[in-house]
């Protein structure tokens, strides 16, 4: 939910009505086609800018490949042995 309200926030300034923006990041997150009103079935996402689309496109990853394995992918306990020198 908090990935949700961050996107919908950060494509909403773009000044575009409540309904666009709330359908694309609902269309984009949950990956389930078009939105409503500019982003439906006969609009696209090229009105928004590049800020918003940049937005939209780490939520299609996210609900693509689900957050949970982004998150872990994130963790710095993942990475602490991959950047260990190691001697022989």
């Amino acid at each position: 939910m908090m990935i949700y309200a961050a996107s919908l926030l950060i494509i909403s300034l773009d000044n575009f009505d409540f309904t666009t923006n709330f359908t694309a990041v609902a269309a984009t997150l949950n990956n389930i086609g078009p939105g409503l009103n500019m982003v439906g079935p006969a609009g696209n996402f090229s009105e928004y800018s590049v800020l918003s689309k940049v937005v939209l496109i780490a939520d299609m990853l996210l609900g693509r490949l689900e957050i949970f394995p982004l998150l872990v992918l994130m963790l710095p306990s993942n990475w602490k042995g991959f950047f260990r020198r190691r001697t022989v």
